[in-house]
């Protein structure tokens, strides 16, 4: 039957003799969560069951290195070098299929991006010599041997035999992303003079080498390369190089292709997109490869709405939809838009936060905490029952910790100072580029009307209000408050927490062509000051550190365009290791590291340098006796995800007493 929403999704698609059920495609992606002798775990096979389960038709289990003793990558990834870790394959694969989806197996060698730590000799290799830019004598990256790729050749083909007989449906190869495949293949890595490198056919001998290597090992099993449509680098590959290419991989052997963009880290942003990448931007890059192979192509990245996937499909940009950190933020997301429930998916807003430093040990996502844990028991729905249960804060950490909450039996308060629903989460979302943001704000707020939680807005609670409703616990997610400073002249008017302006309590308040002045030059401090400069101001931005530190605390990807649209715009100007030490009447007065002063008229003068968590309610109901819980910002400032996942950390402890004791026989 033909799916009434989306009828070019959730039609099914042959490849290579495998038919997939729907065009969906879950991308791989590193889980960090295999053992460090490169064996799958049982968490692994409970992350990749849950989006088996949420209706993906294929699912491209991670990238598993054919040479850990030469290529590993990360301290966590999986290897298939021989029988020792065939057995968790087996597992994985089974619960693969009894989920309803196929799976295919990405191979994968690091080469020069391989961890010198974490191989056999301690010698990174790749196609040709790297020396270290602060001192040339040392070799960071030795040039393989002939024998040394040779031997590889064998390798990539020993595992695609070993996953074929795992039960793999398929192979993918790993030729994206500045990975060996792609290094062999690009002119920016690939130098060398010899049959392996030195023209754009030598260039091509090692992966096609590999391509037959494991055609041969895997017979009529379909293989698919994934490659970087555009590598996006001087020097490197672009989109139309790669037109050239792709017909002599089919040539090879390779059925499908998977068209990624970018280099890492080079080219990191176009691997990982900020939030401000445009929905479904790489699919033009797709097509172009498509029409060159004249093969079945994979398109992905940025796609984060069945509506775009549909429309790709349409427009011949690509056969098959694939979906990588959607995956991670709803594994559900096919089976909703199966069902025409666009509204209920939970939306992936291209945070980053997966990526975070902090969250590199194993898989994450900001809104949704399960991932990477899905071995966690699902909160018990009674656990709550005859139980009262406040929640002051309706920023995402407090939405979320009502929503677990009202799940799990309470009966359920929320209360919000503002009459808006969002709390952090909207002056996160305000400046130019994150407006994504919103989507997660409204996707928690439609999911709070459809919840048995009572919503109250447009006071601030105290704790003797939350007291006289006897709750048998409270979780405080109030967020933040402004962090005071000692300035001769800050409670003059024209000073305005930056913060306050980004949430909509306050207009700019400057005229088109006035200046405004922005003192601090962290994330929100340079959010505002892009925020200003695009609503007409010419923006001075004060900062104590120096300029190459500007926003030094947000993430990483989103940091690098930021920083670089700040110092391009003429509407703002930079004054690095200087201070505001004096406000009087429309001029500020802002001394530099060298003691000299400068005085700047200016009709706004925003500040942004930190806040403090708002807990003062908390200590509050604890010196009352109350049950009380931090979430979010109240209990350390941080970003969206570190919101969300405290309140799922604090309903973990709610229910630990309820786990029942497993004895075991042993």
């Amino acid at each position: 039957m033909t799916n009434p929403h989306y009828p070019h999704l959730f039609s099914p698609f042959t490849v290579a003799g495998v038919e997939l059920k729907n065009r969906l495609v879950m991308a791989p992606m590193s889980t960090s969560l295999g053992g460090v002798d490169g064996a799958v775990t049982p968490s692994q096979i409970a992350f990749y069951r849950e989006r088996a389960l949420g209706g993906f038709g294929l699912i491209i289990v991670e990238f598993t290195c054919v040479d850990p003793k030469t290529g590993r990558t990360e301290e966590h990834q999986l290897s298939l070098d021989s029988r020792r870790n065939l057995d968790g394959h087996y597992r994985l694969v089974e619960t693969i299929h009894a989920a309803g989806a196929k799976a295919f197996l990405q191979l994968q060698h690091g080469g020069r991006f391989a961890k010198g730590s974490y191989l056999a000799d301690g010698v990174v290799r790749g196609p040709m010599e790297v020396r270290s830019r602060k001192d040339p004598n040392k070799i960071v990256v030795a040039q393989m041997t002939d024998d040394e790729i040779q031997h590889l050749v064998e390798a990539f083909g020993r595992s695609a035999a070993l996953a074929s007989e795992a039960g793999y449906d398929g192979i993918e190869l790993h030729g994206a992303h500045g990975y060996l495949l792609s290094q062999f293949l690009s002119p920016f890595s690939n130098q060398r003079d010899d049959k392996w490198g030195g023209d754009f056919e030598r260039r091509l001998a090692f992966p096609t080498a590999v391509i037959k290597a494991v055609k041969a090992a895997i017979g009529d099993k379909p293989l698919c390369f994934r490659i970087s449509a555009d590598e996006f680098l001087k020097g490197g590959l672009s989109v139309e190089d790669n037109a050239l290419i792709v017909p002599h991989l089919v040539a090879a052997g390779a059925d499908m292709l998977h068209a990624s963009t970018g280099r890492g880290p080079e080219a990191f942003d176009k691997v990982m997109e900020p939030m401000s990448a445009p929905e479904g931007w790489r699919l033009p890059y797709a097509k172009k490869l498509r029409e060159a192979a004249n093969v079945p192509m994979i398109g992905v990245g940025q796609i984060r709405w069945p509506e775009t996937g549909e429309a790709a499909l349409i427009e011949g940009d690509c056969d098959l939809v694939a979906l990588g950190r959607p995956s991670l933020t709803d594994p559900a997301w096919p089976k909703k838009a199966e069902a025409g429930l666009r509204d209920e998916i939970r939306p992936c807003t291209s945070c980053n936060w997966c990526i975070a430093p902090d969250n590199l040990h194993r898989i994450v996502c900001a809104e949704n905490p399960r991932t990477g844990s899905e071995l966690d028991a699902d909160f018990a729905a009674d656990l709550g029952l005859g139980r009262k249960a406040v929640v002051v804060g309706a920023g995402p950490g407090g939405m979320a910790a009502a929503l677990m909450l009202d799940q799990a039996g309470f009966q359920t308060t929320l209360h919000e100072a503002s009459d808006e629903l969002g709390g952090g989460l909207i002056a996160s979302a305000t400046p130019p580029g994150k407006d994504k943001l919103f989507w997660y704000r409204d996707y928690l707020v439609r999911r709070l009307a459809k919840s048995r939680v009572a919503v109250r807005r447009g006071h601030r609670v105290t704790a003797d209000e939350i007291a006289a409703e006897a709750p048998d616990l409270v979780f405080v997610a109030a967020g933040t408050t402004t962090r005071p400073m000692s300035i001769d002249g800050i409670d003059d008017p024209m000073v305005l927490d930056a913060y306050e302006l980004l949430m909509g309590h306050a207009l700019p308040g400057v005229p088109a062509g006035g200046t405004a002045i922005v003192y601090g030059g962290g994330e929100t401090g340079c959010e505002a000051a892009e925020y200003m400069a695009e609503h007409g101001a010419r923006v001075v931005l004060v900062t104590r550190s120096g300029a190459h530190q500007l926003a030094r605390s947000a993430e990483i990807v989103y940091r690098l365009g930021l920083v670089a649209r700040i110092n391009a715009n003429p509407a703002i100007e930079v004054v690095a290791e200087s201070e505001i030490v004096r406000i009087t009447d429309g001029e500020v007065t802002v001394r530099g590291k060298d003691g000299d002063t400068r005085v700047i008229e200016a009709a706004r003068l925003l500040m942004a340098q930190g806040r403090d968590p708002l807990n003062k309610v908390a200590d509050d109901l604890v010196a009352a006796g109350v049950r009380c819980y931090l979430v979010g910002d109240s209990r350390k400032v941080g970003r969206i995800g570190d919101a969300v996942h405290t309140a799922y950390q604090a309903m973990r402890a709610l229910a630990a007493d309820r786990v029942p004791l497993q004895p075991l026989a042993c």
